[in-house]
């Protein structure tokens, strides 16, 4: 890592098995901590119905300030060196669109 003039610059070295993860994508890139101290909350799994279901505790929503999750999440799970990683995306910005309830 490099930092200068409020820049930071990361130079990654990567695996074959990494490499056919970004499917020569260039943008759009997340750099993810995987450590066990980086992933301090464990999330409940299940299958209900016909449809999978990713169960998140409120207390762990609240603290992020996420109160209303979308139905339907893009998610995918990367297989690396014999581990599993998911990522979802659980909310999105919705900077600039208005958003109408009934109270």
């Amino acid at each position: 890592m490099d930092m200068q003039s409020g820049k930071i610059e990361i130079t990654l070295s990567i695996s074959s098995e990494e490499y056919k993860i970004l499917q020569h994508n260039t943008t759009g890139l997340v750099v993810l901590p995987s450590g066990k101290d980086s992933l301090p909350y464990a999330l409940t799994t299940g299958k209900l119905g016909n449809s999978n279901r990713v169960m998140l505790p409120k207390k762990i929503l609240d603290s992020f300030n996420i109160h209303e999750l979308d139905k339907k999440v893009p998610s995918n799970i990367f297989q690396l060196g014999g581990d599993s990683f998911m990522l979802i995306k659980i909310d999105s910005s919705k900077i600039g669109i208005p958003n109408f309830k009934e109270e």
